[in-house]
Formats: structure tokens, sequence, C-alpha cells
């Protein structure tokens, strides 16, 4: 049965990213806390992740992605905007893109005033989707990303999760919960398993055998 596939492929997926060093990432997005208590640290800390995994390859940011944090000094609002112009020349020297350096730097600003601040978080809460995708570099996709960052639980219709559905006749969102349905689990949590194991093992392979590179 479809089902039972589709929960093999799910099992096999999260041991194989348990057994290779992804255990950490699974239980992050297994205990994400909710929008409710996202500060605005947290926020822009989630918000930069994404826009600079924007248009990049994951590993790219994640070899980078210590440095970043430095560099806009763990994403302390208040800090970036007492410091902006040295945390901008230290930013461009690890990225060198202005226009999203530039969008972390003004995100920093409006969190850091309060009006602002409560008004984006209002904004969220009353329509995550809607009002993700109106900020600088939050596209139709990366919307899904941010929103299930800051808590919300949306899967990412991402190109490895609309090729891996396809096979099954769905939609990444049909996907995930026929899976959350049979386990109880997140389904960020589930679209982040099946998106992690397309993106280690090879998506041509595994749409074509459901094993991957390594069947093991």
């Amino acid at each position: 049965m479809t089902e039972e596939r589709i929960l093999e492929l799910f099992r096999k997926a999260e041991h194989f990213l348990r057994v290779n060093g992804f255990a950490q990432e699974i239980s992050w997005c297994d205990n994400r806390i909710p929008f409710d208590d996202v500060d605005a640290q947290r926020f822009l800390h989630e918000y930069a992740w994404v826009v600079f995994n924007s248009g990049m390859r994951n590993r790219v940011i994640q070899q980078k992605w210590a440095d970043i944090c430095t560099v806009f000094i763990g994403f302390d609002p208040q800090k970036i905007v007492q410091d902006e112009s040295d945390v901008r020349d230290a930013a461009l020297m690890v990225f060198g893109h202005h226009g999203k350096v530039e969008a972390v730097i003004q995100m920093a600003k409006k969190l850091w005033f309060g009006s602002y601040m409560i008004d984006i978080f209002e904004k969220v809460k009353e329509d995550p989707l809607g009002f993700l995708e109106t900020l600088p570099f939050i596209g139709k996709v990366t919307k899904f990303h941010l929103a299930r960052n800051l808590g919300f639980d949306y899967v990412k219709p991402d190109r490895h999760l609309v090729r891996l559905a396809s096979k099954y006749d769905m939609t990444p969102s049909e996907l995930c919960n026929v899976i959350h349905e049979k386990t109880d689990r997140r389904v960020g949590t589930i679209d982040l398993i099946l998106w992690r194991f397309c993106e280690q093992k090879g998506q041509r392979k595994l749409l074509l055998t459901g094993k991957g590179e390594d069947s093991s």
C-alpha cells in the first residue's frame, strides 16, 4: 500500500539522518518554541537564516553560519543598531551580498524599536504566510521555511519535497500529513526529515529506486 511505502521511507530517512550526524537538527525541529514565545533576537536569527540560505546551497551557508552569527553579534537587534557601521562592514567581509546584509540590518532596526516590533509580531500572528512573504528576500516558497522555523507547522514546498511527493501523486503537504496522521510527529519535523534525506542521499536515485545512493 502507498501509505506503508511512505511510512517505510520516512522511518528509513529518520534513521539515516540520526546515524549520520543530524539527530540534533531533528531534535531542534521537534522542540521548536511556539511563535508566542519568540523574541526579537530569535526572530532576527531565523529571518537571517532563511535570507542567507535563499538561492544558495544549504551547505555553503552552514559553513559560514558561525562567522555570520559572530559578525551580527548573535543577532541581538540592540547591539546591531548601536554598532551598525562596523556590523555592516564585518558582515560584508563574510558574505558579500549587500542586499541580504542590509535586509538583516534593517530588520534589526525594526525589531529594536518597540512599536515596529509589536506591529511585526501582530501581523505574523494574524497572517503568518501572507505577512512573511512581504519581507525582503522572503518569497512564495521561503515564507513556509521561515514560518516553520518561527514555530508554525507548515511544509515548505521546495523542489526536493515537490519531486518526492509527486512519486506518490501527492503534494508535499499531503505527503507530510499522511505521515503525521500515522505517527503524530510534527508536520514541520516531517518536512525537515524528508528534505534533509533527499538533500543527503541524492534526489535522482531516490526517486527511481526509493533507496538513494546508499541502500543501507
